[in-house]
């Protein structure tokens, strides 16, 4: 029987390599990311990549397949790494297998976040603009805009880029009367809730609104292998400040749960783990919960707002220089020069808040390729960039908020704009006698894509989103990077957060596992009260 089971294992693996190394998965995975989610860099430099001295033929093959990535020879690099799977397999390398599997991931990553050469991005911005103009072509292909990363011998072009320019150039997005639209109803949602009295202002917590949200999956039983494991992280709302009675309603099957769910903790998640040989038909999933979620109105009086902490846990931890929340001399240096010699936290976390509005531009990211996957990390990145969506830039005011000694962390999960569930980060800052203040700077920037507001309605926007926040949000994490509940075995798709299940199988292959599992994967939400 262990013959045979590693017989099928091999042979799984030799399948799984022979396909396109993972693209599909992975643009589906950025296109259900690209409603949350870049400096032009000639290099790649993968997180301590490990020199493989192992003198077997699987392990001699990855050594050489890993002296290649460092080259930048990603094609050479994949070719190889694909040989060498199966042999570290039947090697029984399983430690060996999974970088190399993971390495696969890595280079398919890249090739799907950046598919272009130039002759193909300026076809692609051609078809996406035809009203461009050639000299307006030659700008954008031109521009620092044109993020881009250099392998095999030439320039690969950034997935996004075409759509990033629409908010760069707002003519672009302001041409499209139905997206003009779209914002400028949002915007004047957004300004009345803005201009509403609150009914008692001392209530940081007000106006309640109740949800109810259901992962599904629904997978044939003839798209799963016949053997091994898939762990999945389902993620789910946690009780935090202004979100609470989370109840997770149901879960089916159940048999698979290996642990409570996680909502009284700082990352919300139901694990389970669904072992093939036990899977005799379609496997189906079912998870229902329900939170509450409240308007946030910070009435900040700045003379009132206490000393802090700086031996407590949440001080020590929300201060310091952490994964995707990286705090350079640079980093540190910007936000000196942004508060100058103000030393109120409230004061100077307005000015950081200003700053971003008004000079980082929004931006999708390449969010796959940050921290831990490489070395870069995303406040760095927008720092150097000055550019960036949701979760972006809201590690880097973290960073910088951080970097001035005032606790910061990049909270999100979901927005409900539409009454469903759609990828969002933002900020909060903590002030000693008020608690976590919401920060949401991208949100504050959708004051200025709409052409017919007044500048004291965009104002009045941009003001709501410091210090105030509508209930129109699930949380599913206090703070990006942390760590799955169980940990991962690897490296998932998005580590950085969770807005969709993250996958791992227990036999490495050289797709993505989360491939299977999100094609057939939705989100329903129902709004059950609430304004």
């Amino acid at each position: 029987m262990d013959a045979q089971r590693d017989g099928l294992i091999t042979t799984m693996a030799v399948l799984a390599v022979n396909k396109q190394r993972g693209i599909k998965s992975l643009l589906l995975l950025m296109l259900l990311l690209a409603g949350v989610l870049t400096g032009c860099q000639s290099y790649i430099q993968i997180q301590n990549p490990d020199q493989i001295l192992d003198p077997s033929p699987g392990g001699d093959l990855y050594q050489q397949a890993l002296d290649l990535e460092a080259q930048t020879s990603f094609n050479e690099a994949a070719n190889l790494y694909e040989q060498a799977l199966p042999l570290l397999l039947e090697e029984k390398n399983m430690e060996l297998a999974a970088k190399c599997s993971e390495a696969l991931h890595r280079l398919a990553i890249f090739e799907g976040l950046y598919p272009f050469t130039i002759e193909q991005l300026e076809d692609h911005l051609q078809q996406t603009y035809p009203q461009a103009t050639a000299e307006q072509l030659a700008t954008w292909t031109a521009s620092d805009l044109t993020e881009h990363r250099f392998w095999d011998g030439e320039e690969h072009y950034f997935s996004d880029t075409a759509q990033n320019l629409k908010y760069r150039y707002l003519d672009l997005m302001q041409a499209d009367a139905a997206a003009d639209q779209v914002y400028h109803d949002l915007a004047l949602k957004i300004i009345r809730l803005a201009q509403e009295e609150p009914a008692y202002p001392w209530m940081q917590y007000q106006k309640p609104a109740t949800y109810r949200g259901a992962h599904i999956i629904s997978v044939p039983r003839e798209e799963l292998p016949d053997v091994g494991t898939y762990r999945i992280w389902f993620p789910i709302p946690i009780n935090t400040g202004p979100q609470t009675q989370v109840v997770i309603e149901s879960i089916v099957p159940d048999k698979w749960v290996k642990q409570p769910p996680s909502i009284d903790q700082d990352i919300g998640l139901v694990y389970m783990e669904v072992p093939m040989e036990d899977l005799t038909e379609d496997l189906m999933i079912e998870v229902k919960f329900t939170f509450t979620h409240y308007e946030q109105r910070f009435t900040v009086d700045p003379d009132n707002v206490g000393e802090y902490d700086k031996d407590s846990a949440l001080y020590q931890k929300y201060t310091r220089s952490y994964g995707n929340t990286e705090i350079t001399a640079d980093i540190r240096q910007m936000a000196e020069s942004i508060v100058g010699d103000e030393t109120n936290p409230y004061l100077a976390a307005r000015k950081l808040y200003d700053y971003i509005v008004d000079n980082v531009t929004y931006n999708f990211m390449p969010h796959f390729i940050f921290w831990p996957r490489t070395s870069e990390a995303e406040s760095d990145y927008v720092h150097r960039h000055q550019r960036g969506d949701c979760g972006a830039q809201s590690m880097y005011f973290s960073a910088m908020a951080r970097s001035l000694g005032i606790p910061a962390r990049t909270t999100g999960g979901w927005q409900l704009f539409a009454d469903e569930f759609r990828g969002h980060f933002w900020a909060e800052f903590y002030l000693p006698n008020y608690g976590w203040v919401p920060v949401d700077t991208s949100a504050a920037q959708l004051a200025y894509y709409p052409k017919d507001l007044s500048d004291e309605q965009r104002q009045t926007f941009v003001d709501y989103f410091f210090g105030n926040q509508d209930s129109m949000r699930c949380v599913v994490q206090n703070d990006t990077d942390e760590p799955l509940i169980p940990q991962a075995d690897g490296m998932v798709m998005l580590p950085m957060a969770i807005q969709m299940p993250a996958v791992e199988y227990s036999i490495p292959v050289g797709e993505f596992p989360d491939d299977v599992i999100v094609e057939y994967w939705a989100m329903k939400a129902e709004k059950i009260s609430g304004n």
